[in-house]
């Protein structure tokens, strides 16, 4: 596979649109380009594993803002809260990640809103409990097919009336 083919497919699975992605890869004509490119069964392959892959890569970044979420610092905001006029260079070295809204009341104070620890925290432990279920439910339907496939490889036992 050509490397504008491999954009393409790397496009594709992360807007999801067939023109933009061939724009984005570099053809010339997208319009035309993407429904050859789509008809090519290697093409479609690289895109369901580029779309795995990035799902994959999802998942760990939303269980990763919820760890922050649940479990992050409001210092900075404290600090933002009690600091005048900050420049744009102390703004953005605050972390803010668990401010979920910034207000400024008609008498000039600041209203700070954090996000939900509980509800974070709540959503981690969920995310991690399904996550435990699946890898425990794929060892053990492993672990049955690979009893069975054993199981058949054994000689047929004498006292086995059946003879199974």
């Amino acid at each position: 596979m050509k490397p504008k083919e491999k954009e393409f497919c790397r496009m594709m699975a992360l807007c999801g649109e067939p023109e933009r992605a061939a724009r984005e890869a570099g053809y010339r004509h997208p319009q035309r380009r993407w429904q050859e490119l789509l008809c090519r069964e290697d093409i479609a392959r690289e895109i369901k594993r580029c779309a795995a892959m990035l799902k994959s890569v999802y998942a760990n970044t939303a269980v990763s803002g919820m760890y922050r979420l649940a479990f992050g610092r409001t210092g900075d905001a404290l600090r933002l809260l009690y600091h005048e006029d900050p420049t744009d260079e102390e703004l953005d070295a605050l972390d803010l990640s668990s401010v979920a809204e910034i207000k400024r009341t008609k008498d000039k104070s600041m209203e700070i809103k954090f996000f939900d620890r509980v509800k974070a925290f709540d959503k981690l432990n969920e995310s991690l409990h399904v996550s435990a279920e699946q890898n425990s439910a794929g060892g053990l339907i492993e672990a049955m097919r690979l009893s069975a496939q054993a199981l058949r490889s054994l000689p047929p036992d004498e006292g086995d009336p059946d003879g199974d």
